[in-house]
């Protein structure tokens, strides 16, 4: 199976993986139409400024850049299955041998062969049966259409509504997006719109807000459970405004203020309908003064050290004590 796998890849001239994220009905040149379904994997041969040019059943279709994302790129290099030799022709004498694993650089194709060039600038011919093709993960832009917060094997992820997500694959109606470290997260197709990128991505083109955020969320997720201590800000306990306090500082090194009024004076101030995951939100305990303080983690919800429950908890804006007493938010991380 591996070997005509090869042999395809060679016969197409390297083309790219793409997979449709929702189906599409498509013209011929005959006017006769044709039905890509939703995760169907096509060749990609080019992508324009407007659209991708896709290969199907030896005919050509241009596709609409927001239903179908890339997901492999074939490059011309190939690594040695197995030990052989680079021949002056096919069939022909060896120029030198070939070691497992060593990777070399595909120039053309006749038949069973394959006519590459080494590492060090050898030429010759290659049995293809003895070689394997190397796919590289391609990766797409999309953007986030939600604030919410993603857990995958105790690993975190911010999505930040208009912030940049990076996308390496689509199946089960579900974006794969990964992270600066690779780790991968499923996104709910409807959670994401899909923006053009013609070129694997720079990480650093992601969100590095997104990245802070995910950091604080993850160190605030990481204290639930952890006891209310009055003035305590990590060594045996917290209390709310030293949980805020010494997450800031310890991700980061972000130096708030030490109580909860003083902390409302920190950052920017953002109305409640804007909130997103890493803003701190504030409430009244006692008259108008503010006396509490916890850190947003999307879907209505909180993040806050509890003198009343004693602990580190997650709590709903919406419960009657906390929408009777909010009082304002401030956003830390801006950029």
């Amino acid at each position: 199976m591996a070997i005509v796998g090869i042999c395809i890849i060679g016969l197409i001239g390297f083309k790219d993986t793409g997979v449709f994220v929702k189906d599409y009905l498509s013209i011929k040149d005959d006017e006769t139409e044709i039905l890509f379904n939703k995760e169907e994997q096509v060749k990609v041969i080019k992508e324009t400024d407007r659209s991708f040019i896709i290969e199907k059943d030896g005919s050509r279709y241009e596709i609409p850049l927001d239903v179908m994302i890339r997901k492999d790129r074939i490059t011309q290099k190939y690594k040695v299955l197995e030990g052989t030799s680079i021949l002056d022709k096919p069939l022909g004498n060896p120029i030198r041998f070939l070691n497992r694993d060593e990777i070399v650089q595909a120039l053309e194709f006749s038949g069973d062969y394959g006519y590459f060039t080494t590492e060090e600038g050898t030429k010759g011919y290659i049995l293809l049966s003895h070689l394997e093709a190397i796919v590289e993960d391609n990766i797409s832009y999309g953007i986030s259409k939600v604030n919410k917060i993603l857990v995958e094997n105790n690993t975190y992820y911010t999505l930040v509504k208009g912030e940049v997500v990076a996308i390496k694959d689509f199946k089960e109606d579900t974006f794969i997006v990964v992270d600066e470290n690779n780790n991968e997260f499923g996104v709910n197709k409807d959670y994401i719109e899909l923006k053009r990128i013609r070129d694997t991505v720079n990480r650093s083109n992601v969100s590095r807000r997104a990245s802070n955020i995910t950091k604080v969320i993850e160190a605030a997720y990481n204290a639930l459970g952890k006891p209310y201590v009055y003035g305590g800000t990590g060594a045996k306990g917290y209390d709310c405004s030293g949980l805020t306090y010494s997450i800031y500082l310890n991700t980061l090194n972000i130096k708030l203020n030490r109580s909860s009024r003083a902390q409302a004076s920190n950052g920017v101030a953002v109305n409640r309908q804007d909130l997103i995951p890493g803003d701190l939100v504030f409430f009244r305990t006692s008259g108008k003064n503010i006396g509490h303080v916890g850190i947003y983690i999307g879907d209505g919800k909180m993040i806050h050290a509890s003198s009343g429950r004693k602990k580190v908890i997650i709590s709903s804006l919406d419960e009657s004590y906390y929408r009777t007493r909010y009082v304002t938010a401030r956003r830390i991380i801006n950029d």
